[in-house]
């Protein structure tokens, strides 16, 4: 067993034991413990054994985002794709929270930093949607 492997199995083992109960997962971290001890490179070997002790978080997901930061990037970002008005304005205001979210990124604690930065991706998707769409219909 090398550690590839064991990581390809364990996120694999992840997706599968969604809402499963907590003795399942029990017996799964157990068995997956048992299994990063027969990887022979020592480093790779500890590595897999805190993997396996993270099995619960994996399966978990990430905490969602609870700062007043978050919120309101949260709110932008559904603002923005609720918006009905013409593309030049949806584009214009996509633009806004963009530079809104960037900001608050800053402002966020550092777990939610990022998390709350990648909420920009969706605007800029969109942007780039509308201005073909605009160049599609000979704007």
């Amino acid at each position: 067993m090398d550690f590839e492997a064991f990581d390809a199995q364990l996120l694999e083992l992840a997706d599968s034991l969604l809402g499963a109960d907590e003795a399942t997962v029990t017996a799964e971290v157990a068995r997956l413990k048992a299994l990063a001890e027969q990887i022979t490179d020592e480093r790779s070997r500890r590595l897999a054994l805190i993997r396996a002790e993270k099995l619960p978080q994996l399966i978990e997901g990430p905490k969602p985002g609870t700062s007043p930061q978050f919120q309101r990037a949260s709110a932008l970002v559904a603002q923005v794709l609720g918006d009905k008005s013409s593309p030049a304005e949806r584009i214009a205001h996509a633009g806004r929270a963009k530079a809104e979210i960037a900001a608050l990124s800053k402002q966020a604690p550092p777990r939610e930093s990022m998390t709350i930065l990648r909420m920009n991706s969706t605007l800029v998707r969109l942007i780039e949607r509308l201005r073909n769409d605009g160049l599609d219909d000979g704007s």
